[in-house]
């Protein structure tokens, strides 16, 4: 992958929150680990899909790409600017070129505003153009999503909720970004709506050149839009690789669980993997080496030790995963 065409990427990027718990003698102050060592690339045109279960941190690692959040620990950089060594007001400049669609969008828009109101308004802040001007853009914007320029007068609660989540789309790419962060888009919406708005989300990308962060607990989904897939667990991304390989060739044992609830998508029957038992370990209290362990049925005493490192498996694919056994566990799938 040429670096000139890298538009986010992430170094070591960790994210702590500070909380209280309950104890039996009181309240104690703890840290919750949501983001913990997440190194990647997305380039212009990509899309990188993200997936596990809930709670694993992939909403919290999206609000961090999308400036919402500064990283606690690492390096993270948008069209070549670290923004990790940025102050909140120097982060601004930069949020015209990073947008997000959210998973409601009957709460994401204001009721209050109408189509024209939610679509201009972020033109205010970053451009000097006209009102009439405002007003053709977020036009134009609808029509490229799907709707009329009519929809310009109306408010949210006029339209349905595909329509709303076009919205949505089209409110995202108001400041013509470099990347956007998709949180769970399609997951409220209708199933017959639902390929409507991935095929735009598709068609949308390549007009604008766009990078998405998409994040979905969906594989059936991923597969049908994503470039490569991420698979994240406990806030670490435990295997990422292009989207075929991982289907084809998942080497992660809590990738091969995952493949067990994909019924639209036909993966190599070899490596789907058992269903997970028990919930995943509280991040405020995560388990000692590889984090899980508690959960796997190929765990050993390394696992229980160390932390394994996220290696490349093969190159061409860019498919790289971290377990102490991926060897030893993919030599067992493919002897089935």
């Amino acid at each position: 992958m040429d670096r000139q065409d890298i538009i986010v990427s992430t170094k070591k990027l960790s994210k702590r929150f500070n909380t209280k718990v309950a104890t039996e003698k009181g309240w104690k102050k703890a840290t919750v680990a949501a983001v913990s060592d997440v190194t990647l690339d997305i380039a212009a045109g990509e899309t990188l899909g993200l997936v596990g279960e809930s709670g694993c941190g992939k909403t919290t690692l999206g609000r961090m790409l999308a400036l919402f959040y500064l990283p606690s620990e690492g390096t993270m950089t948008i069209r070549g600017v670290d923004v990790s060594a940025l102050k909140p007001k120097q982060v601004k400049p930069l949020r015209q070129h990073v947008q997000m669609i959210f998973q409601d969008p009957v709460s994401s828009l204001n009721p209050r505003h109408t189509v024209e109101n939610i679509l201009t308004e972020p033109m205010k802040f970053f451009s000097s153009d006209t009102a009439p001007v405002r007003r053709q853009k977020a036009a134009d914007l609808l029509e490229a999503v799907g709707l009329s320029a009519d929809a310009l007068r109306k408010y949210p609660h006029e339209f349905s909720g595909g329509q709303r989540q076009r919205i949505s789309i089209a409110r995202a790419l108001v400041l013509n970004p470099a990347f956007v962060v998709a949180d769970e888009p399609v997951s409220a919406l209708d199933v017959s709506v639902q390929s409507q708005i991935l095929n735009l989300m598709k068609d949308i990308r390549e007009e604008f050149n766009l990078a998405y962060l998409f994040i979905s607990h969906d594989l059936a989904v991923v597969h049908h839009l994503a470039d490569r897939v991420a698979v994240m667990y406990l806030g670490r991304i435990v295997e990422i690789a292009t989207r075929d390989s991982l289907f084809e060739d998942a080497r992660h044992p809590y990738t091969h669980s995952l493949l067990r609830f994909v019924p639209t998508v036909v993966p190599n029957k070899s490596k789907i993997g058992k269903i997970l038992q028990g919930d995943p370990p509280s991040p405020i209290d995560p388990p000692n080496g590889c984090p899980f362990h508690p959960r796997c049925p190929h765990a050993i005493d390394i696992c229980k030790a160390s932390i394994p490192v996220l290696e490349t498996v093969n190159a061409v694919a860019r498919h790289a995963t971290a377990c102490h056994l991926q060897d030893e566990i993919n030599q067992q799938s493919g002897d089935r």
